[in-house]
């Protein structure tokens, strides 16, 4: 006779229990505190001050001062990075790495867009991009993305490493089952700064006189959607 085999397990590991067995129409036992303990992953602690400290850890670094409240820039770059510094704050370390992937791919997308237009006057149409890179540069690779950036003198070597950190690190969360997550609050953290300092870098982040001063290419792309206002 064969001996049964025991494995650990863990049940309803989706639930949130305290709502999954609250009465019908009640929440008066649901508070900020469950809600928060909920959002944060099991064994991580979601006392105030460990919540402080990730926010601080996820913070130290390069600062994003100001951005134009262009609703495309803000949406592909601005909210994002808001997301990912509230994931690992609740430590959902894991979810800052997508985030900082999509915030890279949309500046690589504004550069191209914004650098692109300054040079010729105009923005590339897409039967252009297709002519010179085989399809639109939206749909290339991120990794070939880049290699026009660079090769086109709009990066630099950097600004090339920041890209291919934060793409590397992505591909190995999202699509290698071998790599494992001991070390995803680092990389997070890693991805985070990289991927504000191209934001930072993509925008322009200068102060004369008291005054913002923009990057010109995207000076030229808002002009485009006609985004100033006269004094």
């Amino acid at each position: 006779m064969s001996k049964d085999r025991l494995v650990k397990a863990w049940i309803n590991p989706l639930a949130f229990t305290e709502v999954e067995f609250s009465s019908p129409g009640s929440s008066e036992s649901i508070t900020a505190e469950t809600i928060v303990g909920f959002l944060c992953p099991p064994g991580v602690p979601f006392d105030a001050q460990s919540l402080v400290e990730r926010y601080k850890r996820i913070s130290a670094g390069p600062q994003l001062f100001l951005v134009p409240a262009e609703r495309r820039l803000l949406d592909k770059l601005v909210w994002p990075l808001r997301h990912a510094k509230a994931s690992y704050v609740i430590g959902n370390y894991l979810s800052v790495v997508p985030l900082c992937g999509m915030v890279a791919e949309m500046v690589a997308l504004l550069l191209w867009r914004s650098e692109a237009a300054l040079r010729t006057g105009r923005a590339l149409t897409a039967a252009e991009e297709k002519s010179r890179f085989r399809r639109n540069f939206e749909r290339l690779s991120q990794a070939r993305r880049v290699q026009i950036l660079e090769r086109h003198a709009i990066i630099g070597s950097d600004v090339v490493a920041d890209f291919d950190m934060i793409r590397q690190t992505r591909n190995n969360y999202l699509h290698r089952w071998s790599h494992d997550h001991s070390s995803v609050s680092r990389d997070a953290v890693k991805c985070f700064q990289a991927a504000i300092s191209l934001v930072i870098g993509a925008v322009g982040q200068e102060f004369d006189d008291g005054r913002a001063v923009l990057r010109p290419a995207l000076v030229k792309y808002l002009e485009r959607e006609g985004l100033f206002e006269s004094d």
